[in-house]
């Protein structure tokens, strides 16, 4: 995508007190708040547009971390490499149903006739936490003994497609397996970020004097961090 690329985009009028743009199978939709007179409604487009079209194409500059897609174009085996410079190869065949077998290497993937691109991209996922999982996990117990001490339940290491990581109230906390493939300064500042929601249910001051006071070079792991973005099918 360059600025020069026109994006496809469509208007409708919604029921809503606000106007907001999405980005939806390849297309910007503008969904218009309530009661607009013409020239408002004609406003609120262009302004909408305006910010979705520039926010897509910084998006696009972006590193996306799709480690999978080779194999989901029809590549049959493909190495990934890890940020700590670790590596998992996958080999794929064909099957009655979809399972995995763990290799010396990796994983061995039989791949069952019924199950969809998207199926077989979270499948995958779910085998490269499944093996890092441990290693993540001693990562954050370790990072919380010297620094909060807070009280922590459960540690999760998966693949989402909208969010890094997550804290909830109890005391739950997700890392995204994307992480994997940032520099470990970027996986200790999101360890740090959600161990910091154990105590801070937002982002205040407070809460980022408390990230700091764990990881002082935080707002240059945080700037590293949007360089990325995560793939979508």
């Amino acid at each position: 995508m360059t600025p020069k690329k026109r994006i496809r985009h469509r208007v409708e009028r919604t029921g809503n007190k606000h106007s907001r743009a999405v980005f939806t199978d390849g297309t910007i939709v503008i969904r218009l708040a309530r009661n607009l007179s013409r020239t408002e409604a004609e406003e609120h487009v262009r302004d909408l547009l305006r910010r979705m079209t520039q926010q897509l194409l910084e998006e696009e500059q972006k590193t996306v971390i799709d480690p999978f897609r080779p194999l989901l174009d029809g590549n049959q085996s493909l190495t990934i490499t890890l940020a700590t410079g670790k590596q998992y190869h996958f080999t794929l065949k064909s099957g009655s149903r979809t399972s995995a077998r763990r290799t010396s290497r990796g994983w061995s993937v039989t791949v069952g006739p019924h199950i969809r691109r998207k199926g077989l991209h979270s499948f995958l996922w779910k085998l490269l936490s499944k093996s890092e999982e441990k290693r993540v996990r001693i990562l954050v117990h370790m990072i919380n003994d010297e620094t909060f001490s807070y009280p922590l339940r459960k540690i999760t290491l998966k693949f989402a497609t909208s969010q890094w990581g997550s804290c909830s109230t109890r005391k739950v906390i997700m890392l995204n397996s994307a992480l994997l493939f940032t520099p470990p300064s970027v996986l200790k500042y999101l360890i740090v970020h959600e161990l910091s929601h154990l105590r801070f249910g937002n982002h205040s001051p407070t809460y980022w004097r408390n990230v700091g006071s764990a990881m002082p070079t935080f707002k240059r792991a945080r700037e590293i961090l949007k360089d990325y973005r995560l793939p979508t099918l």
